[in-house]
């Protein structure tokens, strides 16, 4: 019974993931290829692209759009979630505050490049996520925190890494 239960989740997942792929036409598909294949974690990426876009032939601003409002969401959460950590931070708090200035950072470079990505001076985005990159640097991982056996900063980092990158990527597509 329980053996039924798990091969069923997994063919549905499997069915899925298929039929969100095929939502995109070949070109389009090609294109979310070219730009994951540049990143670290080339599935994530393409789940991020494949789940967000609202068209099955996405221009690159599409992409950009929705690529800037994952990363201003994903970062918006892991400010929330450092701030849940320091509310019962011990040793652990000076490290966790420097995690809470780093994410103060990119959550502010990211308002700023959505803002250009408004007003469409895309060449200014490449810019602010390098800033972002350099922030999350700030948030260093080599610290315990209580009721985890892994940092949970080591992913939001990881993560974060992967979605400016993404950003960076298609700021370029469009600039050139």
């Amino acid at each position: 019974m329980k053996m039924n239960r798990i091969l069923w989740t997994f063919l549905a997942v499997i069915v899925a993931f298929s039929v969100a792929e095929a939502f995109l036409d070949r070109k389009a598909q090609q294109l979310v290829n070219g730009i994951c294949k540049k990143t670290t974690d080339t599935k994530y990426c393409s789940e991020v692209l494949v789940k967000n876009l609202v068209t099955p032939t996405p221009s690159n601003k599409d992409l950009m759009n929705v690529t800037l409002r994952e990363a201003e969401r994903f970062s918006a959460n892991a400010n929330f979630f450092i701030g849940t950590l320091l509310r019962n931070a011990g040793d652990e708090r000076p490290d966790l505050q420097m995690c809470a200035a780093a994410y103060t950072i990119v959550n502010i470079a990211l308002r700023s490049a959505a803002s250009y990505f408004d007003e469409a001076s895309y060449s200014k985005i490449p810019k602010l996520e390098d800033k972002v990159a350099k922030a999350v640097g700030i948030c260093k991982t080599d610290f315990n925190v209580p009721g985890y056996k892994i940092n949970p900063m080591i992913e939001r980092n990881r993560v974060m890494l992967i979605l400016t990158n993404m950003a960076k990527i298609v700021s370029q597509m469009i600039s050139s």
